[in-house]
């Protein structure tokens, strides 16, 4: 599919927002911009559809470092891994403190047994 002499280019945030323009803004088909950039049909169906789900946001290089993505790591992932590597007792519950903490000893503003210096 390649034309030739051209090099391959690097899909970049830039490159993907042309495609994605050239299909919702100018009413190319899918089709038509896979054939112009040299990349596969479904791949610019999939990246218009997370273009109208997630907007500019969608065009990110990494979309792992969004704070959504973050979240998910943090409360889901980081337990899941630790459960099946075996480095949490699957006794406790997973989001447990490993120790209880203990209250601190309450005074009276009027307590006699307090020392006197």
């Amino acid at each position: 599919m390649s034309k030739g002499g051209t090099p391959h280019q690097p899909m970049t945030a830039a490159r993907r927002a042309l495609i994605v323009q050239r299909v919702l803004v100018d009413g190319w088909t899918s089709a038509k911009a896979a054939a112009a950039f040299e990349v596969s049909e479904r791949q610019v169906d999939v990246w218009v559809a997370d273009f109208r789900r997630s907007g500019m946001a969608s065009l990110r290089r990494t979309p792992g470092r969004t704070l959504a993505a973050r979240i998910v790591q943090l409360v889901v992932l980081q337990p899941l891994r630790a459960i099946f590597s075996g480095t949490v007792q699957t006794t406790r519950p997973l989001f447990m403190r490993k120790h209880t903490p203990q209250p601190l000893p309450l005074q009276r503003l009027g307590d006699e047994r307090r020392s006197r210096d």
